[in-house]
């Protein structure tokens, strides 16, 4: 289609969301985290004096959900309610309009009538039902309202679901399409799968069929349910919980109601009847055991001796009993052999025991019915792959599983036991192709038969795997790699364990600086992996106790810390690219870069405490500095709630929730930006700081820094008493809180006076040396090594 002349899509700002339910209010939530103006609108109250009382109590529940709606709890109060009845003219100002209304077809349809009479022409409408066909919702209505209509199927928790399912109508216009889909993308963070018109789409077409393919295996009492979810969790490439505590994350209620409308929508579907869900399934949802909402479903959470425990529905009779350990031969095998879930899935499909062939017949019923659904629900394998991979949080996409057990060898097995192989996978393997993805970026397109190139999961995105794949590397080690992003710009990655900073990559930095400076003019630290940093290697720190060598670690403090602090003093600019978790030396490396990209899910803190250190990499300087700098700011203001927050955010241990938390934990600056989409966040690093390098970057002098001596310890020594008081704070956090505290107030002074950096940077350093004298930090170190937990000794 030609592009509509009225389209108005040239910024999307104002944004109505239409239904304040559980999916409604969190979009609306997600939409304010992204920066936008938004409406809430929901039915009429009864209250004659809080008319749009359902819309504001939704908003208000925002503020106490777990996980969080919003990167802040205040900014509930920027979405503006109303309700339908009195504010639907609310949408003549709109941009976008979502609604997110309950799914029924006759009210979806009733409210499409009533936007019709007061949108504006060219004002985008989508619909986020589930399920329902869009091109019905819409068919009503003006042909220049079907132009501008589409579903967009966002996946709860919207803020944390990477998936949004674009799905346009036939009489949808190709630029409104393309307009959604980057908007999502880049403004909204989401990972966009274009979707056809099918009943429920891809993500839960494909979803619903794979749990419904295992039920029998559980109802017939084949398997446990904990051992199915052993078999089909991070063993094998699922997501995290699995098969059943998944089903109880989404709603059993939800997964009936899905079984159910699918089943007459999908007449022509060859496994039609696996939708038939078992009835032992639906006398659960009809007791009352609708998953995590109602407490429970396929586990139910149950007080123990020791605390919380799960227990798990018995199939017969439906009690709940306990779990029991879970041990297969095989799987164990699986574990000790091999690193990646996509080997231990090839390994155990081929295993002649109980767990082997479980694993062989759910992929044989995913891996067939994943092709056949190709092009009736979407044009390629990498949209199915994306789609549960974003969606269901699988590692491991239908066709990436299929690659990994063996595309040619298993279709001769499934042959050989008399199932259907489509005719496009064969015809795959005789155009002498073994496989759906290869190394070079291409994908086989068994809609068309042709060799495509595989698209990037957002445009415009940059991965260091398409870097290395082109030859972009100038050096590397194991520890760490240098590639060339182009425009004179140079890609740090950390290729360590947990992305640990140890030894050999703190050397890489200088490595990679020498060569940054002669022939880059600006470098990026990140890389593709989920999480930024795991803080420093204490596995080396560790050893060197062992074996008594102190100056080892001594030798690795001064070098840390020169590094970390070093990367502000470069003759380039430096940024950091960052998401996920980032701890200790991380967070050290992070803030002392010029300027930093974060992603909106990103969760970082000084956490050195809980091992028995102090952070010594600059961290407690830098945070010492920007809350004297807050100071500066204005000059009426007293410095010692700021010292005192700086102070309990690094004797607290505080982690942010995301990267608006870390701004106001000090982490990040107010000139830090936030990006929404994790694959954007290279591409944008990159934009940052070439627009650095062309300003003519110059390093900035050594700043000096207020310390208020005395005063200010007086304070701090209250505020570790009142810790200590209130159980935050064990006997050996108190000696450290105290360490911390000498140097953000500057040891021996007796009265405020200003000292250069490195005074304070010399504190650090003698301080974390005193830590790893101290047996205490010892124990706290090996017990973090040997069980993942910290130590409150």
């Amino acid at each position: 289609m030609t592009q509509d002349s009225r389209l108005k899509t040239k910024n999307i700002q104002n944004v109505l969301i239409l239904g304040s339910g559980v999916m409604g209010s969190q979009i609306a939530a997600h939409c304010i985290n992204a920066g936008l103006r938004v409406k809430l609108l929901d039915l009429k109250s009864d209250d004659p004096k809080r008319p749009n009382k359902t819309a504001e109590e939704s908003i208000q529940k925002l503020t106490k959900m777990n996980p969080a709606p919003l990167g802040d709890p205040a900014w509930a109060e920027r979405i503006k309610p109303g309700n339908f009845e009195d504010h639907l003219e609310w949408v003549a100002d709109a941009d976008w309009v979502c609604e997110v209304i309950v799914e029924r077809m006759d009210i979806k349809k009733d409210m499409m009538a009533k936007l019709e009479k007061v949108r504006k022409p060219g004002t985008i409408v989508s619909s986020n039902t589930s399920g329902l066909p869009i091109s019905q919702i819409s068919e009503d209505v003006s042909d220049e309202f079907k132009s501008h209509f589409l579903g967009t199927h966002f996946f709860n928790p919207p803020r944390y679901m990477k998936l949004l399912e674009i799905i346009p109508t036939k009489s949808t216009d190709d630029a409104v399409t393309e307009y959604m889909t980057r908007f999502c993308e880049k403004i909204l963070g989401k990972g966009t799968v274009l979707c056809k018109d099918t009943p429920n789409f891809i993500a839960n077409r494909i979803g619903v069929f794979s749990m419904a393919a295992m039920m029998p295996w559980f109802f017939d009492g084949k398997f446990r349910a904990e051992e199915i979810d052993f078999l089909t969790g991070t063993l094998t490439g699922y997501s995290k919980a699995a098969t059943f505590r998944t089903a109880d994350m989404a709603g059993l209620d939800v997964i009936n109601h899905v079984s159910e409308n699918l089943y007459p929508a999908i007449p022509d579907d060859e496994r039609r009847e696996v939708f038939k869900l078992p009835e032992a399934f639906k006398k659960m949802v009809e007791n009352g055991a609708h998953g995590n909402k109602t407490g429970h479903g396929f586990y139910k959470k149950v007080k123990g001796k020791k605390g919380n425990e799960y227990h798990v529905v018995d199939p017969g009779s439906l009690k709940y009993e306990k779990q029991i350990d879970v041990s297969f031969e095989s799987a164990g095998k699986a574990k000790k052999e091999y690193k990646t879930p996509g080997e231990r899935l090839k390994f155990l499909v081929n295993q002649d025991d109980k767990a082997g062939k479980f694993l062989w017949e759910i992929h044989c019923d995913l891996l067939l019915y994943s092709a056949n659904r190709i092009p009736e629900i979407a044009e390629s394998v990498e949209a199915i792959d994306r789609a549960m991979q974003w969606g269901f949080n699988w590692e491991l996409g239908p066709f990436q599983r299929w690659d990994a057990i063996g595309v040619e060898e298993s279709v001769k097995r499934m042959e050989k036991e008399g199932r259907t192989v489509p005719d496009s996978v064969k015809k795959m393997l005789e155009s002498g192709r073994k496989s759906f993805y290869k190394n070079d970026g291409s994908v086989y397109n068994l809609a068309t038969g042709n060799v495509d190139q595989l698209t990037p999961p957002a445009k415009g995105a940059l991965t260091a795997a398409s870097l290395k794949r082109n030859g972009k590397e100038v050096w590397g080690n194991k520890s760490a790699g240098l590639y060339d992003m182009g425009d004179g710009v140079a890609l740090f990655e950390f290729r360590t364990k947990q992305q640990t900073l140890g030894f050999e990559l703190v050397k890489s930095v200088d490595k990679a600086a020498e060569i940054v400076k002669e022939q880059f003019d600006a470098m990026v630290i990140g890389h593709d992996h989920e999480n930024f940093s795991y803080g420093a290697n204490l596995g080396e720190a560790g050893h060197a106790l062992q074996n008594g060598d102190f100056e080892m670690i001594k030798d690795a403090v001064e070098s840390f810390q020169r590094v970390a602090v070093g990367l502000r003093y470069q003759p380039f600019p430096v940024i950091g690219a960052v998401s996920g978790r980032c701890f200790g030396g991380g967070v050290e490396f992070m803030m002392h870069c010029d300027k930093v990209v974060a992603h909106h899910e990103f969760y970082c803190g000084l956490v050195e405490l809980g091992v028995g250190l102090i952070p010594a990499g600059g961290g407690t300087k830098e945070l010492l500095l920007r809350a004297m700098e807050n100071v500066k700011e204005d000059e009426d203001a007293d410095p010692l709630p700021y010292l005192k927050d700086a102070f309990k955010t690094i004797g607290m241990a505080k982690v942010s929730d995301g990267a608006p938390k870390a701004k106001k934990l000090g982490y990040l600056r107010d000139t830090d930006m936030i990006v929404m989409h994790r694959d954007l966040l290279l591409s944008t690093a990159k934009q940052q700081v070439r627009a650095m390098a062309e300003a003519g970057y110059r390093p900035p002098a050594e700043p000096k820094i207020k310390l208020l001596g005395q005063t200010g310890k007086s304070v701090l020594d209250v505020t570790v008493y009142i810790m200590t008081e209130a159980k935050w704070a064990s006997p050996y956090d108190k000696v450290l809180a105290g360490k911390v505290a000498e140097i953000m107030t500057g040891g021996d002074l007796s009265e405020a006076q200003e000292v250069p950096e490195s005074y304070v940077l010399k504190l650090e350093r003698e301080a974390i040396l005193e830590c790893f004298k101290d047996e205490r930090s010892h124990k706290r170190m090996e017990h973090m090594l040997k069980t993942g937990k910290p130590l409150r000794n």
